[in-house]
């Protein structure tokens, strides 16, 4: 902070020391806050350490003194601009005096007149040209000067006709000075505004006199278009001030948001690389954000420079640590590979499928390479794996070619469950159809195109005629959902359904714990109250509902599981 201030300071004084007065000032503020902390801290840290505070001694660091000899070389630069520009403004002083002393001598010239006034135009193209006096001293010699232009005006007997036409131009001067006051108005450049407002008024007070008559109400259009005028400048500072209010609120909204991005979870290249766009474009966004006040502005780009500072540190130190783990990662993919290729000509198809199997699930637990090499070892496990499952599948099409015979059995069957008439006795109903359908499971496999549409139309058929039996809820439940699994199992992508309905279970079977849980947590409100508590039973019987609920699905999805075992013993 000390080297920001020392090169902001030599900075300024390449520059004039008048209209650097106010950064000086600032960084002086800054300087003396932030020699302050350091003292109280060392005082504070002496005191701590068993010293007494009276007896502390601060000694001032290279910086403290370069700083001090800095500011020493401004105050003395200062010094001698301040002093430069006294001078100057006295001397213009003393010149105004004379001019204002001569113009009083010539409101007593009785004769020769048209003398008198050109020397008057001489005294008053030498006023415009000399130089500022000191800003204490303009009104006074200002006033001085005016009233002795009006002196010599009423009081130098000149001839009527010059008078009044010297009156009437100074109206009609005046009338386009008025003017061009009101044209400031339409300038966009507000400095520009500002310096010929001043000019116009210097302007006004030049000019001479106008006729008393039309002096009030001249001088009260002159100072409306004054006040118009400087509202504008005025409404425009306000407005500035708004607008950087706007682009405060601007900046810190993306404050938030960069904060946001920086505290997400950036857990792998992917995420850091999608978190790194977003603060890009955010940092692109900030710069087209105006600026706000000096002391605003500092702060909230220290506090949005600290926050883009850190997560480009972590980033670096995050891809650091990944490339050290490169070397690891691809060790173990080559292990893979290895033992991927080792089995891939292999024909014990059911223990080979599961080897492989676990091979991808750890390929996939292991971090990403780089894309080139990534996609070069990958390309090697896939084939390897290809390899095998190509073959697998070329050996279970020859299969399902001999399976072709027992489509016929299973056209039989479906023809005999369509003709099937429900008797008097349900049980004797139920036998029949268990029999039709242990004969349909040994009725053998067929080829996986034929497979869906066979066992849709026997179980569709099947779920017709136990729906029309006079069983109970739950049997009637049970039968069909093992009618349900069948078909799953008969289906090409067996496995997939199979595994979606076990999770599909499991989320129920939480859902249901979860709400018993729930429920014997809030039994806990009747801890003391009597059995017959309305209330009391009203949670048990929910209790009692919900294990229920648990029991059955706990039961289908032991099916489930089951199916899913044979599956894979078959694979």
């Amino acid at each position: 902070m000390k080297t920001e201030i020392i090169t902001k300071l030599e900075e300024l004084l390449l520059k004039n020391a008048v209209e650097v007065a106010n950064d000086m000032r600032t960084l002086q503020k800054e300087y003396q806050k932030l020699w302050t902390n350091e003292f109280e801290a060392a005082k504070q840290l002496f005191v701590d350490e068993g010293g007494k505070a009276k007896e502390f001694a601060y000694e001032k660091s290279a910086d403290d003194k370069l700083i001090g000899d800095l500011f020493e070389k401004y105050n003395k630069l200062k010094k001698e601009e301040d002093n430069k520009a006294a001078q100057e403004q006295h001397k213009n002083l003393l010149i105004r005096q004379e001019i204002i002393a001569k113009i009083n001598d010539l409101s007593q010239v009785s004769t020769n007149v048209g003398a008198a006034m050109k020397k008057l135009q001489e005294l008053q193209t030498q006023w415009k040209e000399t130089g500022a006096v000191s800003s204490h001293k303009y009104k006074e010699i200002q006033a001085e000067y005016s009233k002795a232009i009006e002196n010599i005006y009423y009081n130098l007997k000149i001839f009527r006709e010059l008078q009044e036409h010297d009156l009437k131009k100074n109206y009609t001067l005046k009338q386009e000075l008025i003017e061009k006051i009101k044209a400031v108005k339409s300038l966009e450049n507000i400095k520009e505004a500002e310096r010929l407002l001043k000019v116009y008024r210097n302007d006004w007070e030049d000019i001479g006199p106008v006729p008393n008559e039309k002096w009030e109400e001249l001088k009260a259009q002159y100072r409306a278009a004054l006040d118009d005028s400087y509202a504008g400048i005025k409404a425009f500072y306000n407005s500035m001030e708004e607008v950087k209010e706007n682009n405060l609120q601007a900046k810190k909204t993306l404050v938030e948001n960069a904060l946001e991005i920086v505290k997400g979870e950036l857990t792998n290249v992917s995420k850091w690389n999608e978190a790194t766009n977003k603060l890009i474009e955010i940092q692109n966004e900030w710069k087209t954000i105006g600026r706000t006040s000096q002391k605003d502005n500092d702060a909230v780009w220290t506090e949005f420079r600290n926050i883009c500072d850190e997560f480009f540190a972590a980033k670096k130190e995050f891809f650091n640590e990944l490339h050290e783990k490169q070397s690891d990662v691809k060790k173990h993919k080559m292990m893979l590979i290895e033992k991927a290729e080792a089995i891939q000509n292999s024909t014990d198809w059911n223990k080979t499928s599961q080897e492989l199997i676990k091979l991808q699930e750890n390929w996939k637990k292991q971090h990403l390479l780089i894309e080139r090499e990534e996609a070069k070892l990958f390309f090697r496990f896939r084939k390897a794996c290809n390899t095998f499952f190509d073959a697998k599948k070329a050996h279970h099409e020859t299969v399902n070619a001999a399976l072709d015979g027992n489509i016929k059995v299973k056209e039989d069957l479906i023809a005999k469950i369509n003709a099937f008439q429900l008797g008097d006795n349900p049980s004797e109903s139920i036998a029949a159809l268990k029999q039709l359908t242990s004969e349909w499971n040994g009725s053998g496999q067929v080829p996986f195109k034929d497979r869906k549409g066979l066992n849709d139309a026997f179980y569709n058929k099947l779920d017709e005629l136990y729906e029309k039996l006079n069983l109970s809820k739950a049997e009637k439940f049970m039968v069909q959902f093992k009618n349900k699994l069948e078909r799953m199992v008969a289906s090409e992508n067996a496995s997939e359904l199979l595994n979606r309905e076990a999770d599909f279970l499991k989320k129920q079977m939480d859902e249901i714990n979860n709400s018993i849980k729930k429920y014997e947590n809030n039994m806990g409100f009747f801890k003391n109250a009597k059995s017959d508590n309305p209330l009391f039973k009203e949670v048990n019987e929910k209790i009692e509902a919900e294990k229920q609920k648990l029991s059955d699905f706990t039961a289908k999805r032991k099916l489930v599981v089951e199916e899913m075992n044979k599956l894979r013993q078959t694979a």
